[in-house]
């Protein structure tokens, strides 16, 4: 495990704004500082170690809340069938109520928002190398509203700095699409601008904000927009598919020093390209994807309709498959027998709880070992070589590109071990569209991204309401009612 003591952002990061220090309220007192911003934003060191604090933030803010507002409403997992965690029931039946924090706080991201706003606001005062620097808050800034606005519609907006509860603190909502055309898109063009760096895992690069814009573009079905930043993401030359088991395992695994597993192998490869890296630190919490996927008992398994959906596509016995694939017999062998493996051995058969029964498995992408969830610091991984491509497939496909979209699911498909698709086996673009989709589903599972395919593409409902009865009306999220208590300007997302 990474276990990496570092001297406290605290100092920089209480100069202005209090926000998820105990409490998920707004601002709730006045700041106690031990420095000014005047006599702290003066070096380029200052600015760096400002932007670590952004980063810092994003830690505490995305652990586990990236994966119940992108992926546990959707149809990948199942709540635990113990049925004692209220949350993972809520969330897989669609019965969401205002007095879930988990789900329904945004206190922070605001905090890192507020973050975010001081190093806007007082770098471009600093003379040194800067630029890259200014560009990564503009970048993060992005990132979140983006989550905000599709996670709750409309939400409160804040461009400036906060120093105290004189100031205007609680504020009603601005319109999601306001926010999304005055403040996500100039500033992840403005981050595009500033960034020089082709690629750096563990902050925002060139290469994050173009996947950046590709989400965003394709959210707002600008699909022309969306592969333009692709294909600079492409130019980039940046990222190559991994081609074995074992260094698909190692781009999430993250196992204790216990285990033996070297730690060259571990969070590691070449598809990588942003990933929020979690630390543990002696003052800060444990990151939450061990007790999502892999606690004991897990609040959710892998639901039974996926991974029966997955046998079906990629049948794990060799008579199923010949028939279905005659042509395409799979490279990997047991290594006790010599016998073909068949199935998807990447993402499904080596990850999946085997000796457990269909729709009770655990999802081993970043664990196969237990521990302590105490102990964990896994990595939120955001933005993946392989996730982009089908994002382009899917891109290519909505401007009638049908055998390019077709090409790049085979790239993905070709370094799985898996046999390609042919576009003549399609009647319809939306039939196409169903099979990168359904392989988006396989290739990122776990990743937090299955919610926000389903959104986009209006297929929510259509997937859902077989499954727990969603309608039209409940897409959106509730906010937690105590964010409605500290501000009366504030109102409740419609349909809750």
């Amino acid at each position: 495990m990474k276990i990496i003591n570092k001297t406290k952002l605290g100092l920089l990061l209480a100069i202005t704004v209090m926000i998820s220090q105990g409490c998920d309220s707004m601002l709730e007192e006045n700041p106690q500082s031990e420095v000014s911003d005047a006599q702290f934003w003066e070096t380029e060191a200052d600015a760096q170690s400002g932007v670590a604090g952004i980063y810092d933030a994003m830690q505490e803010a995305y652990s586990r809340k990236y994966f119940v507002w992108g992926e546990l409403r959707s149809d990948n997992f199942a709540a635990s069938p113990a049925g004692e965690n209220p949350e993972a029931l809520q969330l897989t039946t669609n019965n969401l109520n205002d007095q879930s924090r988990n789900y329904g706080g945004w206190g922070d991201m605001y905090n890192v928002l507020l973050r975010a706003n001081l190093a806007i606001n007082n770098i471009p005062d600093i003379s040194g190398d800067v630029n890259g620097l200014l560009g990564q808050a503009h970048a993060i800034r992005a990132f979140v509203y983006f989550d905000l606005v599709r996670t709750f519609g409309d939400v409160p907006l804040y461009l400036d700095v906060i120093s105290g509860v004189n100031d205007d603190i609680y504020r009603e909502k601005t319109s999601g699409e306001e926010i999304m055309n005055n403040l996500i898109i100039p500033d992840m063009l403005k981050a595009e601008e500033l960034i020089l760096n082709p690629h750096e895992k563990s902050r925002f690069s060139l290469s994050s904000v173009y996947s950046l814009q590709a989400e965003v573009y394709m959210h707002l079905k600008e699909y022309a927009m969306a592969k333009v930043a692709l294909d600079k993401l492409e130019d980039l030359s940046q990222f190559t598919l991994v081609n074995t088991a074992e260094d698909f395992h190692a781009l999430f695994r993250n196992e204790p020093e216990r285990s033996g597993l070297p730690t060259n192998q571990m969070e590691t490869g070449t598809e990588l390209i942003f990933s929020i890296v979690l630390n543990i630190e002696e003052d800060q919490g444990a990151g939450g994807i061990y007790s999502l996927f892999w606690a004991g008992v897990p609040p959710y398994f892998i639901s039974e309709r996926l991974e029966n959906k997955w046998i079906e596509t990629f049948p794990t016995d060799s008579i199923s498959w010949h028939m279905k694939y005659p042509d395409y017999t799979p490279k990997t062998v047991d290594e006790n027998t010599g016998q073909t493996i068949y199935g998807d051995y990447f993402r499904y058969l080596q990850l999946a709880e085997s000796e457990k029964v269909i729709g009770e498995r655990r999802y081993g992408k970043y664990n196969l070992t237990n521990y302590s969830g105490n102990e964990d610091d896994t990595d939120v991984v955001v933005y993946r070589y392989a996730g982009m491509l089908l994002l382009k497939a899917e891109a290519e496909l909505q401007l009638g590109n049908l055998e390019e979209a077709a090409n790049l699911v085979n790239r993905v498909r070709q370094a799985r071990d898996l046999p390609g698709i042919q576009l003549a086996d399609y009647a319809t673009s939306e039939e196409l569209l169903n099979v990168v989709l359904d392989e988006r589903q396989f290739e990122l599972l776990a990743e937090g991204k299955r919610w926000w395919d389903l959104i986009r593409n209006d297929k929510a409902v259509e997937v859902m309401a077989p499954i727990n009865g969603q309608g039209a009306d409940r897409l959106l999220f509730p906010i937690w009612f105590q964010h409605l208590v500290d501000n009366p300007n504030l109102t409740q997302t419609t349909g809750y």
